[in-house]
Formats: C-alpha cells, structure tokens, sequence
C-alpha cells in the first residue's frame, strides 16, 4: 500500500462512524472547489425544497444539522487533501394567509482539515457564520384569491431580501442575490423581473488569485416563460451583470472587470410520452473584458453555449431513471492558460469568445470543469433497488460518465493543467447513493474517477478521484 493509500484510510478511520457507514477508503484525486459545489448544490435543492407549508396563519421554526467527509487530490498542487465539514441551519418563517411570507436562515459552519490540507488558509480550519436567506413576499394575487374565492385573472408577487436565484434552466445564473423580484402572471404567462447584487464573499467566475474568492456584481434582468402549453414551458430571457470587484491587494499592472451581458432561450416539459421530459436551452453573451496584462481599455466578449437533456423515467417498481445530457461552452484559442480568468486569459486586442456565466451544471466531481471552451457528454442511470423493503425504501442509487472535449483545441478550458493543443480532455466515472432512512435523517456518498486525456502533458495523466458523504439531520 502507497503512503497516499495509507494517509486517506487514515483521515477515513475515526470518521465513518459518524456517518453510519462503510465506504471504501480511496485517495481522492480532484479539484476541491468543483467537488464542493456539487456536494452543496445538491444540499442546497434538497433542503430549499422542505420550505414550511403555506397555512392560513403560523410562524414556524427548525434546523439541520449536517456533516460532510470529503477526500481529495488538489491536482495544481500534486497532493491529496481531506477535508470534515459541520454546518448547522437554523429557520423561522411566518405566513399570513398566504399574502405575506417572510422567511431567515442562518448559518454556523466549521470547514475541519487535515493538518496543512487548507488550500486557502495553510495554518488552519475556517469557521464562518451566515445569513443565508433572508426574504419578505407580498402575494397580491393570493389576496384577491382569498377576498373573493375566485382565481384573480392578474396575479402579481413582489419579494425583497436575500434569496437564491435562478433564471431559464440555471444554466446563465444559479446563485444567491441580495435582490427585488417582481413576478406578474395570467392565465398564460409569467413575467419576472429581478435587480439584485452578489453575495460580496463568494467565489467569483473570475479564478485570477486577486479576485478568485470575492465578487460584487450588479445583476439585473427578467425572463417571459409562456404557460399556455400542456407539456411544453418555453421562456426566454436577459440578464446583466456589472462588475465591481476591487482586487486585493490593489494591482498597477492589471485591471479586472468582467462586464456581461445574456441572452437565453428554451424550454421544458415533456415529449412524444409523459415519461420523457426534456429540457433545451441557447445562451448569447456579450460584453467588455479586461484582457491579461492590460491596464487601460477593455476588449469585446462574443459567446455562447448549449444545454439539451434527456430524461426517461420507467414505470417499474424500482423506479429506474435514465439521462443523456449535452453541454456545451464556446472556447477562445487565444486565451493562455485559463479560460476562466484574466490573468492567463484573454489576449489584448482581440476578441473573447470564452463563454464565462454564473449558472450550475453537475460537471462530475472529480474533474468538474467550468462550462468554457468545452463540450460535454452525460449519461445517468439511477433506481431505487430496495423500495419493497421497508428501511431502505427510499435509497436511490446510480451511476454516471462524462466525456469531456475541447471546443478550440488550442484554447484552454477551466484546468490550466489542461496545456496542450488537443482536443481529447478525458472521462470521468461516478458513483452514487442517496437514503433518506427516516423523515428526519438523510444520507449521501459520491465517489468520482477522472481519467485526463491528451489534453494534459504526460505529467498529470494520473487517476483523479473524489469522494464525499455526508449525513442530514433535520429538527
């Protein structure tokens, strides 16, 4: 056994008790920021959708408690890395009849490393406290609803505060805002505008070390979706961003602000069977850049990209699910070693085609690139293969693969590992459980294999692998 094999069994031992679990211990090779936001994203949708119920009148409060393990190699710095997470949420909502909603989470998290394994902070753990939402609504439409018994031919909300936001499919932005939202609606159509800023202390899409983990954006735009369908929910959309980030330390060779505009369109529902739902979306973008090694003037941006996803669900009593889902982000040939930041980015007096957004896709966890100068391929098959035994009814478990190729072979992507002029960039492996054992206890593992293609120099064509699990306990 490899002193990295040994090292990972024993950042594992002590911990999986916790976790109430065996999971085979592996050296987890990966990029810790990608990883992570997977890992969070998916407790983000599974905890924003167990919202209080809207009763007539009631104030209502509770909490998660959960832990998190996750195992990793940082392939920049060509060590592996472990990380234990505690994060405690405590809520209260009120309602009134529906018409004013109000609702404050906060958060307590403590990020426990391995000694030295902090890739941000070398001498230690990170402890952080948050509110992360905080909003009031005003339901216009539910109080003609409410006065008259009758559906409102009008209907109009208005909510104010902290709240996680997303427009089209999530592809153009998926975070959360200090925000207005204004949403209109008839029988046939949704209109919803948004003015918002960014959270100051997130990572920003900008990796360049002066501003990778702080951005203030001005955010603006709205979406018109069209309900008139029975199966089919097309909308389309615009969404501005205006840079503000002050870099730190203050820098008199480079400038930063990455200035963008969006333009998207798409749909949802289902096509040719009930089971089969589909989703599409086109994203335009524009803007202003400033280039790599540039103080003064800002060159243009011109991109695009593509998401289109299959998803067909069995009518068996194991529920087996199956997806095919493509992704593409238009790439520029120029950019030197990132296409995601400026400092190797962009080259002065040229135009920037790199597509650079503020969404989410599930990317794999081990490799988990940026949507920029790449095209991707999923494929995802999930079941739950226990359902007929009581305790493990709800414990879904899948797979999935990602083949991963450059769009501009002599553009970079998001890994600046990735230097060479081909276009092969690899594939990764996934594997995955989720099980809700009680209505009160949750329980998640994903371990993820990348395997670099030509893309890389012969240096970093080792196995990559990730592997988190975790454990939700709500009050």
């Amino acid at each position: 056994m490899s002193g990295k094999d040994v090292k990972v069994r024993d950042n594992l031992q002590g911990w999986l008790v916790l976790v109430a679990m065996a999971v085979i211990p592996v050296a987890a090779l990966g990029q810790e920021r990608g990883g992570r936001e997977v890992y969070e994203e998916q407790l983000r949708v599974a905890l924003d959708k167990q919202l209080p119920e809207a009763r007539e009148v009631s104030v209502d409060a509770g909490g998660w408690f959960n832990f998190a393990l996750m195992i990793f190699d940082d392939a920049a710095a060509d060590r592996d890395r472990a990380l234990r997470q505690f994060q405690l949420r405590v809520w209260g909502s009120a309602n009134v009849r529906g018409v004013h909603r109000a609702y404050v989470r906060g958060l307590l998290s403590y990020d426990d490393w391995e000694s030295g394994d902090n890739p941000t902070f070398a001498h230690g753990d990170d402890y952080d406290e948050d509110v992360e939402r905080a909003w009031y609504q005003f339901d216009l439409g539910q109080m003609l609803r409410n006065q008259t018994g009758e559906e409102p031919a009008v209907g109009f909300k208005f909510k104010v505060g902290r709240e996680f936001m997303t427009i089209g499919t999530a592809l153009a932005l998926s975070m959360p805002l200090d925000m207005i939202q204004l949403t209109a609606t008839t029988v046939d159509w949704e209109i919803m505008a948004l003015l918002g800023n960014s959270r100051v202390h997130s990572n920003n899409i900008d990796d360049s070390e002066a501003v990778a983990d702080q951005q203030d954006r001005l955010m603006w735009g709205g979406q018109v979706t069209y309900r008139g369908l029975d199966r089919h929910r097309p909308f389309v959309y615009f969404l501005g961003n205006r840079d503000h980030t002050d870099p730190e330390p203050p820098s008199t060779t480079q400038s930063y602000g990455y200035d963008s505009r969006y333009v998207g369109l798409g749909s949802e529902g289902t096509v040719l069977s009930p089971d089969l739902r589909y989703q599409v979306e086109v994203v335009g973008e524009w803007g202003r850049t400033y280039s790599d090694g540039v103080v003064w003037g800002r060159d243009r941006i011109s991109a695009m990209a593509i998401d289109a996803l299959l998803e067909y669900s069995f009518r068996h009593h194991m529920q087996p699910k199956v997806k095919f889902e493509y992704i593409f982000g238009s790439g520029d040939r120029d950019r030197g070693t990132s296409a995601t930041a400026t400092i190797g980015g962009n080259l002065a007096g040229t135009k920037d085609h790199a597509f650079n957004a503020f969404g989410f896709r599930d990317t794999g966890i081990a490799f988990s690139p940026r949507i920029s100068n790449i095209h991707i391929y999923n494929l995802n098959a999930s079941f739950f293969p226990l359902e007929k035994v009581e305790l493990f009814r709800k414990m879904e478990m899948g797979s999935q693969v990602f083949f991963y190729q450059k769009a501009r072979r002599s553009g970079a992507i998001s890994d600046t590992t990735a230097a060479n002029a081909a276009r092969w960039v690899g594939w990764e492996w996934d594997v995955y459980c989720n099980w809700r054992l009680t209505s009160d206890l949750a329980w998640t593992m994903r371990y993820g294999a990348f395997q670099p293609g030509s893309a890389f120099d012969g240096g970093d064509k080792s196995w990559r692998q990730f592997l988190y699990t975790g454990i939700v306990f709500s009050f």
